[in-house]
Order: C-alpha cells, then structure tokens, then sequence
C-alpha cells in the first residue's frame, strides 16, 4: 500500500469526484499506482475558479488499470473521443478542501519549500514517488477541518 498524490485540473476533479474513475492517456502510472493504493488529489491553479492549489479528495484505489474508450472526461468531450484510456476505479474515502499553501512547509515530501511546484505536478507527484504516511496523516486532517 502506498500513497500518491494526482494533480488534475478542475473539471477533472469533477468527474472523478461523480464517477470515482480516473484515467490517464499513457500507460506510465500503472508502474506505480496499484490496487490497494491511496490516491490524494491536488487541483490545479491554471483554468480552476474553485479548487486551485488545493488538496480535494483521498481516494482507495479498487481496481487494476483498464483500457477503456468510453467518453468520459471533460476533455474527451470536447474532441468526441476518449484520451484518458487507461482508468481505475475509485473508493471515496474523504472528499473536502485543503489548500495547499496552509501545509507546504510542514510536508516532509516538499524537500525545496521554495519550488514546492515540482513536487505537484506530473502523474504520480512527487517525483514520481508515494508520500510518506505522515504528511498524508497532514493532509487528511486539513481536509477534515474544511468539512463543516
């Protein structure tokens, strides 16, 4: 078991959150992100009116990666075919707002507080390594606070 954060944008999220699927358009996360694993996922700031810069949601990985063209994300729609074909399916575990800039300094996995950005970015995060279960413990208590 492990843990990984997903950057998405926006209206991503929004699906997501409606259908608990996520895809990806190249095989890649598949080497890391496995059954049983934990997903946190951070939206993005570029295009987001609501949810920038914020961690949104921790999500049980409940499925192997499949390869699926069904229409399903907001950018799929727009050009009326799949591109996210390689899905998995999600458990909601906590859904909720944590913002980001409340936390960098205190996660661990941030190594360089002052280039926190490239530690949030590409699919799986972090470099392409799991965040150690400490932060994540940080993370899941700033989302909690946000829920009212």
């Amino acid at each position: 078991m492990a843990y990984w954060i997903i950057p998405v944008q926006e209206d991503m999220w929004e699906t997501i959150l409606k259908t608990h699927v996520f895809g990806f358009r190249r095989e890649s996360p598949q080497k890391y992100i496995k059954p049983g694993d934990y997903i946190i996922f951070y939206v993005g700031k570029y295009y987001a009116k609501k949810y920038g810069g914020k961690f949104v949601g921790i999500f049980k990985v409940i499925s192997d990666w499949y390869y699926d063209e069904t229409v399903l994300f907001p950018n799929e729609k727009l050009v009326g075919k799949a591109v996210e074909v390689y899905r998995i399916k999600l458990e909601p575990i906590l859904v909720g707002e944590c913002d980001s800039k409340d936390l960098i300094r205190s996660l661990s996995f941030i190594e360089d507080k002052f280039q926190f950005s490239k530690y949030l970015r590409n699919v799986p995060a972090n470099l392409k390594r799991p965040i150690p279960e400490e932060d994540v413990k940080k993370i899941e208590e700033c989302i909690r606070s946000s829920i009212v």
